[in-house]
């Protein structure tokens, strides 16, 4: 019975072992799996959580670009409302100093940039001619390195006032273009007095190595050659020439007596050119030379042209530069001064005079002088019309005020204050058919 039993348990083991061979090959079979359904519920749980949480943030982006195009633009466009007043479009011309004349020409692109409807000619012509065409009205305003003289003011128009109005100051040089015995060019320096100076250009003084010239440059004296001295000088009419004669005039009695003070005078000795310019160009040329120039065109022309020191009141050899040509203008323009409609009493207005004894101006450069623009106070003449003569007003004013400022560079001294408050009392003065100008710049 035991037996039976057993066998029938092992019987029972042998069929639960085949079965379940049979239903694992069943299972693994390719294409019987009961499995393949099961992937369906993964895509519904995965994607909706994905999606959803992604696109959730993206409205952050609309408080971003408000914020930066708001403020940006609106402050831009606030300040424009108020219109600058400006004159009407005009077209005027000066001439005259040669001078001023790099000057003028820094100041006209200048006021461009201020008026650009205001086109402005200036012709360097000479103080001579530029007081010619101003006595036969035909420009708008002249130029001259020194005040209407009696004859000058004798020549206007009948029944016409000339206002003179200083624009600025400089000083008058004696530059040169000197070989030294050791081959280098002479440097600026050179010491020089008015009598030597008027030597020089009377002819008496005929070379560099002369006693007189030595000593007054002791350090200098061996290497100064024994070259000819060529003598450079104007051949037009000039202010800047007025203003050399005037001092050698004061410093040499022969001068005074043989040449005298004059915008063309007759020159004893030497070669004309015209213009400041044209002088420059002369100095440049000619070797062992030396001329009378307003220094700015020396500071145009580096390494070709040099200058000298002179001798004040005081016995200092002055160095010329916008410093001592200012120290000179505070001694002799700081009072006194008539009024810009009396170019009578302008006509004995010089730099040179007032400071030629001064010994107490100690650092001012003897050789420095104004420069005038000259305008009708009247200016319903010719065929000015009114657009032109506010124009003609209104750069006046400009220069005398905001343009000083482009002198110093130049080598032109700026306007004190108490000539500049006797321009804009002058320039107040003009008029149009009776009616005052108004000044806008």
């Amino acid at each position: 019975m035991k037996q039976l039993y057993l066998i029938v348990i092992a019987i029972v083991v042998i069929v639960v072992i085949i079965g379940g061979v049979f239903a694992y090959i069943y299972v693994a079979a390719p294409g019987k799996s009961t499995t393949t359904t099961t992937p369906t519920p993964t895509p519904s749980t995965t994607v909706a959580p994905t999606v959803a949480p992604t696109q959730t943030p993206t409205p952050t982006a609309a408080p971003t670009v408000a914020p930066t195009v708001t403020p940006t633009v609106a402050p831009t466009v606030a300040p424009t409302p108020t219109p600058t007043p400006t004159l009407a479009s005009a077209s005027i011309i000066g001439s005259g100093g040669s001078l001023v004349n790099p000057l003028m020409q820094t100041w006209i692109p200048a006021y461009a940039l201020v008026e650009p409807q205001i086109a402005i000619t200036y012709t360097p012509t000479g103080s001579g001619t530029g007081i010619t065409q101003f006595q036969e009205q035909l420009t708008n305003f002249g130029e001259s390195d020194v005040p209407l003289q009696a004859t000058d003011i004798a020549g206007l128009p009948s029944g016409t006032t000339a206002l003179t109005i200083p624009i600025s100051a400089s000083a008058v040089v004696p530059a040169y273009n000197i070989q030294l015995v050791n081959g280098s060019q002479c440097q600026n320096g050179i010491n020089f007095n008015g009598t030597v100076l008027a030597n020089i250009f009377l002819g008496t003084i005929k070379t560099w190595n002369d006693s007189a010239i030595q000593q007054l440059n002791p350090a200098l004296a061996a290497q100064l050659p024994s070259a000819s001295i060529t003598v450079i000088h104007r051949s037009d009419s000039s202010g800047t020439m007025y203003a050399f004669t005037d001092f050698l005039s004061k410093s040499s009695s022969q001068w005074a007596t043989q040449v005298g003070t004059s915008k063309k005078p007759a020159w004893p000795t030497g070669l004309g050119y015209n213009l400041n310019a044209g002088v420059a160009a002369g100095i440049s040329q000619n070797p062992d030379s030396i001329g009378p120039l307003e220094i700015a065109y020396v500071l145009q022309n580096p390494g070709a042209i040099y200058y000298g020191n002179v001798q004040n009141a005081a016995g200092n050899y002055i160095t010329p530069s916008v410093a001592s040509a200012q120290a000179a203008l505070a001694a002799g323009a700081s009072s006194g001064l008539p009024a810009g409609n009396n170019a009578t009493a302008w006509s004995s207005v010089s730099i040179i005079d007032s400071i030629f004894n001064n010994a107490s101006a100690t650092t001012a450069y003897p050789i420095t002088t104004m420069t005038y623009a000259l305008l009708y106070q009247n200016q319903a003449y010719a065929s000015v019309s009114a657009a032109q003569a506010a124009a003609t007003v209104n750069f006046l004013h400009w220069i005398v005020n905001s343009g000083q400022s482009f002198g110093p560079t130049l080598g032109y001294v700026p306007l004190p204050a108490n000539l500049v408050t006797i321009d804009d009392t002058t320039l107040s003065m003009a008029t149009y058919n009776g009616t005052p100008i108004t000044i806008i710049t």
